[in-house]
């Protein structure tokens, strides 16, 4: 497995205690839209014993021609040991990242696709957009929801995107989000991505069954075979 230290080139205040971190890249590490990796910190192995408190598991909120690697996290008042190490990170320091994967790639079946994002799991649609807005092959319309108390994050970039093709909307609560999931719904001709907590999964993939639509359009970012168990729920 390859492991790579690199230094923090930027980092960026969000609002809403959020903050994206801005990694060098390696020339030789590529990644496609929807990718996730591993963001460990200071003497997270000792040993070859890796201390899980200090690893979690990122998405990668940029694209490789970006030339840079990315990702989002918020930073609650009671916070865990990683994030209260990783709030203390500067521009200059150093941190560790491994063991790439992607299970959120854009799925181009001529079918409209519906990103659900709640809160900061927006950081893992953000990629998803700008590829499509690269190129609409294969899908004929991108629909994005957020549902966020005070959305904030990436909200100048998404709204300068939007276009007949690219709709994106804003909801400030649970009961405004679902309202405007239900104006979206389709079964057969859309292909459902889902970023959340356990409550937001369930709750959104419930819905899509409950309103036809077949487990094999919905994606969400878990192991093979999870989804399963959040469709029989």
């Amino acid at each position: 497995m390859i492991k790579h230290r690199l230094k923090i080139i930027d980092i960026v205040n969000e609002g809403n205690d959020t903050k994206t971190f801005y990694l060098e890249k390696p020339h030789d590490f590529n990644w496609e839209e929807g990718s996730h990796t591993h963001i460990a910190l200071n003497n997270y192995e000792v040993n070859e014993v890796v201390n899980k408190n200090l690893v979690r598991h990122m998405s990668i909120m940029t694209l490789a021609h970006e030339n840079k690697i990315g990702f989002t996290t918020r930073f609650p008042n009671q916070k865990s040991e990683y994030k209260t190490l990783l709030s203390n990170y500067r521009v200059g320091d150093e941190i560790n990242l491994y063991k790439l994967g992607s299970r959120m790639r854009l799925r181009r079946e001529n079918k409209r696709i519906v990103l659900l994002s709640m809160g900061v799991g927006i950081a893992t649609m953000r990629p998803l957009i700008l590829a499509y807005n690269q190129d609409q092959t294969g899908i004929p319309q991108l629909v994005h929801i957020n549902v966020d108390s005070n959305p904030t994050i990436y909200k100048e970039e998404f709204e300068s995107l939007n276009n007949n093709q690219f709709k994106n909307y804003w909801t400030l609560s649970r009961v405004e989000y679902f309202q405007r999931l239900t104006e979206v719904i389709s079964q057969d001709n859309t292909i459902y991505y889902i970023v959340g907590s356990d409550t937001f999964l369930r709750s959104n993939i419930q819905k899509l069954k409950l309103a036809g639509v077949k487990v094999e359009n919905i994606v969400i970012d878990k192991k093979d075979g999870i989804l399963n168990l959040y469709y029989d729920f």
